[in-house]
């Protein structure tokens, strides 16, 4: 008795390991930063919601290695500094936004105000999840 509940067990554990590993269509997204500026990015955050990672410093023109969110979508909370200053990229809203889904893209980052300190953000899919 005690090895056929022991078995049931594990069958129960190994079936919800093959189910909980699935990916869902929203994610995960593999997100990379392009310094489209003709500055240096010192000190990279980006929160997409779905996860937050510092990619650390990006030369003008420069971009970098790919890292893996939950979820991701088109726009996404970005701060940086040039020169010392702060600028930032704010999404208005992640309610009625589309996640980008299973994939590689890569956020497009320029300079939109030098006044108002704003970052503008453009994203372009590079590839499919393998």
């Amino acid at each position: 008795m005690h090895k056929r509940l022991f078995f049931a067990g594990a069958g129960l554990v190994i079936l919800f390991s093959l189910f909980s590993c699935k990916k869902s269509p929203e994610g995960p997204t593999d997100i990379r930063i392009r310094n489209k500026s003709g500055v240096m990015f010192k000190n990279v955050n980006v929160d997409t919601s779905g996860g937050e990672h510092n990619y650390g410093d990006v030369n003008p023109g420069g971009v970098t290695e790919y890292y893996r969110f939950d979820i991701a979508y088109r726009e996404a909370h970005i701060t940086l500094d040039i020169n010392d200053i702060q600028y930032e990229f704010v999404p208005v809203d992640y309610t009625y936004e589309v996640p980008l889904g299973q994939g590689k893209f890569t956020y497009e980052l320029s300079i939109a105000d030098t006044v108002g300190h704003l970052l503008a953000i453009h994203v372009v899919a590079d590839a499919p999840l393998k």
